[in-house]
């Protein structure tokens, strides 16, 4: 993993194009997993929060789950965190405490290798 001003990144070896999240998104979908979630339930709990799309939602679920941060469990429709995703999250934490910046100011790069 490498971290860049206003950037954090992770590796991944498949060749696609690399998605660049807003890391408050990305975080906010992390904790709410940790809780084994709904679509449902993570949908409401997050648009309390912040206003994004349906659309846009389903998206960052892809490349969580893609990048093997979310896994979902489609016989009783959850989502839950991964081993990646706690680290994904410590790193979020570790930059918010260090920089003391608004996580809007952060971008989530998943890089192919």
């Amino acid at each position: 993993m490498r971290i860049e001003k206003q950037k954090m990144s992770i590796a991944h070896n498949k060749e696609t194009r690399s998605p660049k999240l807003q890391a408050d998104i990305i975080e906010q979908i992390l904790l709410c997993c940790t809780n084994k979630t709904s679509f449902y339930i993570l949908v409401s709990t997050i648009q309390k929060i912040m206003t994004i799309s349906l659309w846009d939602l389903k998206r960052y679920l892809f490349y969580l789950i893609d990048y093997r941060l979310v896994s979902y469990n489609g016989q009783k429709q959850i989502f839950t965190i991964e081993y990646g995703g706690f680290g994904l999250l410590d790193i979020i934490d570790k930059e918010k405490r260090q920089r003391r910046n608004n996580l809007k100011d952060f971008t989530i790069t998943f890089e192919c290798i």
